[in-house]
Protein backbone atom coordinates (compact mmCIF):
# COMPACT_ATOMS: atom_id res chain seq x y z
CA UNK A 1 0.00 0.00 0.00
CA UNK A 2 1.35 3.42 -0.97
CA UNK A 3 1.99 5.46 2.18
CA UNK A 4 2.19 9.22 2.24
CA UNK A 5 5.27 10.93 3.61
CA UNK A 6 4.74 13.82 5.99
CA UNK A 7 4.72 17.17 4.26
CA UNK A 8 2.80 19.26 1.77
CA UNK A 9 0.26 17.82 -0.66
CA UNK A 10 -0.69 19.95 -3.65
CA UNK A 11 -4.26 19.78 -4.90
CA UNK A 12 -4.30 20.37 -8.67
CA UNK A 13 -7.89 20.44 -9.88
CA UNK A 14 -10.05 22.27 -12.37
CA UNK A 15 -13.69 23.07 -11.75
CA UNK A 16 -16.53 23.71 -14.25
CA UNK A 17 -16.43 27.37 -15.22
CA UNK A 18 -12.70 27.79 -14.66
CA UNK A 19 -11.02 29.79 -17.45
CA UNK A 20 -8.48 27.01 -18.02
CA UNK A 21 -9.44 23.55 -19.27
CA UNK A 22 -6.12 22.30 -20.64
CA UNK A 23 -4.80 19.20 -18.88
CA UNK A 24 -1.28 20.55 -19.39
CA UNK A 25 -2.04 23.11 -16.69
CA UNK A 26 -2.58 20.27 -14.22
CA UNK A 27 0.55 18.47 -15.41
CA UNK A 28 2.73 21.57 -15.10
CA UNK A 29 1.39 22.34 -11.62
CA UNK A 30 2.20 18.75 -10.62
CA UNK A 31 5.72 19.08 -12.04
CA UNK A 32 6.20 22.32 -10.11
CA UNK A 33 4.98 20.62 -6.93
CA UNK A 34 7.40 17.73 -7.40
CA UNK A 35 10.30 20.12 -8.05
CA UNK A 36 9.45 22.02 -4.85
CA UNK A 37 9.40 18.87 -2.73
CA UNK A 38 5.68 18.17 -2.25
CA UNK A 39 4.87 14.65 -1.06
CA UNK A 40 1.78 13.96 -3.21
CA UNK A 41 -0.66 15.34 -5.76
CA UNK A 42 -4.43 15.31 -5.32
CA UNK A 43 -6.39 15.54 -8.55
CA UNK A 44 -9.86 15.03 -9.97
CA UNK A 45 -10.93 12.51 -12.60
CA UNK A 46 -9.24 9.65 -14.45
CA UNK A 47 -7.98 11.90 -17.27
CA UNK A 48 -6.04 14.12 -14.88
CA UNK A 49 -4.92 11.21 -12.70
CA UNK A 50 -3.36 9.48 -15.70
CA UNK A 51 -1.75 12.68 -16.97
CA UNK A 52 -0.15 13.34 -13.58
CA UNK A 53 0.98 9.71 -13.14
CA UNK A 54 2.62 9.84 -16.55
CA UNK A 55 4.46 13.05 -15.67
CA UNK A 56 5.69 12.84 -12.06
CA UNK A 57 6.87 10.17 -9.64
CA UNK A 58 4.82 11.43 -6.68
CA UNK A 59 1.92 9.44 -5.21
CA UNK A 60 -1.39 10.52 -6.72
CA UNK A 61 -4.57 10.88 -4.69
CA UNK A 62 -7.43 10.35 -7.11
CA UNK A 63 -11.05 11.37 -6.75
CA UNK A 64 -14.09 12.05 -8.89
CA UNK A 65 -16.38 14.99 -8.17
CA UNK A 66 -19.94 14.16 -9.16
CA UNK A 67 -22.42 16.86 -8.15
CA UNK A 68 -25.37 14.58 -8.87
CA UNK A 69 -24.79 13.23 -5.35
CA UNK A 70 -24.74 14.96 -1.96
CA UNK A 71 -21.64 12.94 -1.15
CA UNK A 72 -20.01 14.34 -4.25
CA UNK A 73 -16.40 13.24 -3.81
CA UNK A 74 -16.04 9.74 -5.29
CA UNK A 75 -19.60 8.79 -4.35
CA UNK A 76 -19.61 5.29 -5.87
CA UNK A 77 -17.28 2.34 -6.25
CA UNK A 78 -17.40 2.82 -10.02
CA UNK A 79 -16.00 6.34 -9.57
CA UNK A 80 -13.21 4.97 -7.39
CA UNK A 81 -12.40 2.23 -9.89
CA UNK A 82 -12.12 4.76 -12.71
CA UNK A 83 -9.32 6.70 -11.02
CA UNK A 84 -7.60 3.55 -9.75
CA UNK A 85 -7.56 2.14 -13.28
CA UNK A 86 -6.00 5.46 -14.34
CA UNK A 87 -3.19 4.97 -11.81
CA UNK A 88 -4.29 6.52 -8.51
CA UNK A 89 -2.25 5.28 -5.53
CA UNK A 90 -4.80 6.54 -3.02
CA UNK A 91 -8.49 7.38 -3.37
CA UNK A 92 -10.36 10.12 -1.53
CA UNK A 93 -13.94 9.22 -0.60
CA UNK A 94 -16.64 11.50 0.78
CA UNK A 95 -17.26 10.02 4.24
CA UNK A 96 -19.64 12.64 5.55
CA UNK A 97 -22.93 11.54 7.08
CA UNK A 98 -25.06 12.79 4.22
CA UNK A 99 -27.30 10.67 2.01
CA UNK A 100 -25.21 8.41 -0.18
CA UNK A 101 -25.83 5.94 -3.03
CA UNK A 102 -24.01 3.11 -1.22
CA UNK A 103 -23.27 2.48 2.44
CA UNK A 104 -19.74 3.26 3.51
CA UNK A 105 -19.41 -0.26 4.90
CA UNK A 106 -20.17 -1.78 1.49
CA UNK A 107 -17.98 0.75 -0.30
CA UNK A 108 -15.01 -0.01 1.94
CA UNK A 109 -15.59 -3.75 1.61
CA UNK A 110 -15.45 -3.50 -2.18
CA UNK A 111 -12.35 -1.34 -2.04
CA UNK A 112 -10.48 -3.66 0.31
CA UNK A 113 -11.44 -6.76 -1.69
CA UNK A 114 -10.82 -5.41 -5.17
CA UNK A 115 -7.96 -2.97 -4.53
CA UNK A 116 -6.18 -3.98 -1.31
CA UNK A 117 -3.06 -2.00 -2.25
CA UNK A 118 -4.90 1.30 -2.72
CA UNK A 119 -5.08 3.51 0.36
CA UNK A 120 -8.38 5.12 1.32
CA UNK A 121 -8.57 8.74 2.42
CA UNK A 122 -11.78 9.50 4.31
CA UNK A 123 -12.80 13.06 3.48
CA UNK A 124 -14.81 14.27 6.47
CA UNK A 125 -16.37 17.51 7.70
CA UNK A 126 -16.28 17.18 11.48
CA UNK A 127 -15.42 14.94 14.40
CA UNK A 128 -18.74 13.10 14.24
CA UNK A 129 -18.03 12.08 10.64
CA UNK A 130 -14.69 10.70 11.78
CA UNK A 131 -16.33 8.72 14.57
CA UNK A 132 -18.80 7.23 12.10
CA UNK A 133 -16.17 6.00 9.64
CA UNK A 134 -13.44 5.10 12.15
CA UNK A 135 -14.61 1.46 12.59
CA UNK A 136 -14.02 0.93 8.85
CA UNK A 137 -10.35 1.84 9.36
CA UNK A 138 -9.60 4.30 6.58
CA UNK A 139 -5.90 4.83 6.02
CA UNK A 140 -6.16 8.60 6.49
CA UNK A 141 -8.64 11.22 7.61
CA UNK A 142 -8.78 14.47 5.62
CA UNK A 143 -10.67 17.55 6.79
CA UNK A 144 -11.53 18.38 3.17
CA UNK A 145 -15.27 18.78 3.58
CA UNK A 146 -15.38 21.03 6.64
CA UNK A 147 -17.40 24.03 5.52
CA UNK A 148 -19.04 22.15 2.65
CA UNK A 149 -21.86 20.40 4.50
CA UNK A 150 -25.02 21.88 5.98
CA UNK A 151 -23.77 21.07 9.47
CA UNK A 152 -20.41 22.83 9.00
CA UNK A 153 -21.39 25.70 6.68
CA UNK A 154 -20.80 28.30 9.40
CA UNK A 155 -17.30 27.07 10.31
CA UNK A 156 -14.43 29.47 9.67
CA UNK A 157 -11.71 27.91 7.56
CA UNK A 158 -9.16 26.56 7.96
CA UNK A 159 -10.51 24.57 10.91
CA UNK A 160 -7.13 23.88 12.47
CA UNK A 161 -8.70 22.97 15.81
CA UNK A 162 -10.47 20.05 14.11
CA UNK A 163 -7.10 18.69 13.03
CA UNK A 164 -5.92 18.76 16.64
CA UNK A 165 -9.01 16.99 17.94
CA UNK A 166 -8.80 14.25 15.32
CA UNK A 167 -5.08 13.71 15.88
CA UNK A 168 -5.59 13.44 19.64
CA UNK A 169 -8.58 11.10 19.46
CA UNK A 170 -7.76 8.65 16.65
CA UNK A 171 -4.79 6.54 15.66
CA UNK A 172 -5.32 7.38 11.99
CA UNK A 173 -3.06 10.01 10.34
CA UNK A 174 -4.81 13.32 9.72
CA UNK A 175 -4.46 15.34 6.53
CA UNK A 176 -5.30 19.00 7.04
CA UNK A 177 -7.25 20.38 4.11
CA UNK A 178 -9.65 23.22 3.46
CA UNK A 179 -8.68 26.88 3.38
CA UNK A 180 -4.96 26.49 4.11
CA UNK A 181 -3.28 29.45 2.46
CA UNK A 182 -0.51 30.80 4.71
CA UNK A 183 2.70 29.56 6.30
CA UNK A 184 1.13 30.21 9.70
CA UNK A 185 -1.76 27.86 8.88
CA UNK A 186 0.71 25.14 7.91
CA UNK A 187 2.79 25.67 11.04
CA UNK A 188 -0.22 25.44 13.35
CA UNK A 189 -1.60 22.35 11.60
CA UNK A 190 1.65 20.45 12.04
CA UNK A 191 1.94 21.63 15.64
CA UNK A 192 -1.50 20.14 16.34
CA UNK A 193 -0.59 16.79 14.84
CA UNK A 194 -1.28 16.91 11.11
CA UNK A 195 0.46 14.23 9.07
CA UNK A 196 0.28 16.37 5.95
CA UNK A 197 -1.29 19.63 4.79
CA UNK A 198 -3.06 20.14 1.46
CA UNK A 199 -2.61 23.43 -0.36
CA UNK A 200 -4.95 23.97 -3.28
CA UNK A 201 -6.81 27.12 -4.33
CA UNK A 202 -4.18 29.45 -2.86
CA UNK A 203 -1.66 28.08 -5.38
CA UNK A 204 -3.33 26.11 -8.12
CA UNK A 205 -6.23 28.40 -9.04
CA UNK A 206 -4.32 31.64 -9.72
CA UNK A 207 -7.23 33.19 -11.60
CA UNK A 208 -9.04 33.55 -8.27
CA UNK A 209 -6.05 35.38 -6.81
CA UNK A 210 -5.93 37.61 -9.89
CA UNK A 211 -9.65 38.34 -9.54
CA UNK A 212 -9.17 39.30 -5.89
CA UNK A 213 -6.63 41.96 -6.85
CA UNK A 214 -8.69 43.15 -9.83
CA UNK A 215 -11.88 43.46 -7.77
CA UNK A 216 -10.01 45.37 -5.07
CA UNK A 217 -8.57 47.74 -7.66
CA UNK A 218 -12.00 48.34 -9.18
CA UNK A 219 -13.44 49.19 -5.77
CA UNK A 220 -10.62 51.64 -5.02
CA UNK A 221 -10.83 53.29 -8.46
CA UNK A 222 -14.60 53.62 -8.25
CA UNK A 223 -14.36 55.18 -4.80
CA UNK A 224 -11.82 57.75 -5.96
CA UNK A 225 -13.77 58.58 -9.11
CA UNK A 226 -16.82 59.34 -6.95
CA UNK A 227 -14.91 61.71 -4.65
Amino acid sequence: MRQLKRGIIISCQLEPGDPIEDVLFIVNMAKAAEWAGAVAIRTNGPKHVKAVKDSVSLPVIGLVKDRDYLTFITPTFEHAKSVIDAGADLVAIDCTRRERPMSLAKFFELMRNEFPDVAIIADIADEKDAEQVFPLKPDYFATTLCGYTDYTSDVLLPNIALVGRLAAKFDIPVIAEGGYSTLEHVDLAFQLGAHAVVIGTAITRPWLVIKMFVDKAKTIIKGRDEE
